[in-house]
């Protein structure tokens, strides 16, 4: 019989199914935060020095130049020969974080150079310095632009951490192989881990949707409190 709705509400009130859509859910908001402030920080160096614009460009071409399930590889079997054992978690999230950033960075980038110049220049006559420019001119008009863009790599992420069912971590791709083999169903369980993706990815479409909208709306920037009232040039001038 090709298919058993028995069999398949069976796996898919299965609680190891929901621990495991779980496990996909937390290792790619881990992996997706962590690149996010690795690739604006990748973008912020390669922007600063010549030389450091050189390191940055070539760690990009090194993680994006290469497959990932070959990265997961060699960190997961190669490190242990040095002796750098990062167990499964550590070996999977640590790898998908590196290759991850290496995209943002290059996203991150372009955001960054969208901001108006003049915004820029006005932020600098107040006398803010480079970490108050960036934290409160340049990376929240950025972060407007950016996020689209990010919605889209956590939901690509979701289902890229199917990889790491090469290295046994138990998520929904892992799980489900686990249950064919005790089953000798593929159809009906993988049927019912695609479900599972199908409901993480409606879950942060509405998520992203709420924070597109949130900022959306045009919001004066938040100047700190110390440059509050101080005079553009020097008293006497």
């Amino acid at each position: 019989m090709f298919w058993s709705w028995h069999v398949f509400f069976v796996e898919l009130t299965k609680t190891g199914f929901a621990r495991a859509a779980w496990a996909t859910l937390w290792s790619a908001t881990v992996v997706e935060v962590a690149a996010v402030a690795g690739g604006f920080a990748l973008a912020l160096v390669g922007r600063s020095r010549r030389w450091l614009a050189s390191v940055v460009g070539m760690y990009v071409w090194l993680w994006r130049g290469t497959p990932l399930l070959v990265q997961l590889l060699i960190v997961y079997f190669g490190l242990p020969e040095v002796g750098v054992r990062l167990g499964v978690i550590g070996s999977g999230v640590i790898t998908l974080i590196f290759n991850e950033s290496a995209y943002l960075a290059v996203l991150a980038s372009s955001t960054l150079a969208a901001v108006p110049s003049g915004q820029v220049d006005a932020s600098k006559s107040l006398g803010m310095s480079s970490w108050v420019r960036f934290r409160y001119v340049v990376f929240p008009q950025a972060f407007r632009s950016f996020l689209p863009v990010l919605g889209n790599q956590y939901n690509a992420m979701l289902k890229t951490t199917s990889l790491l069912s090469i290295i046994s971590f138990t998520e929904l791709v892992q799980f489900a192989q686990v249950e064919v083999n005790a089953t000798y169903r593929p159809t009906e369980v993988f049927a019912v881990a695609s479900l599972y993706y199908l409901g993480l990815t409606l879950m942060w479409g509405g998520v992203q949707w709420f924070l597109e909208q949130k900022l959306s709306t045009r919001r004066p920037i938040a100047v700190p409190a110390l440059l509050r009232d101080q005079p553009l040039l020097p008293a006497g001038t």
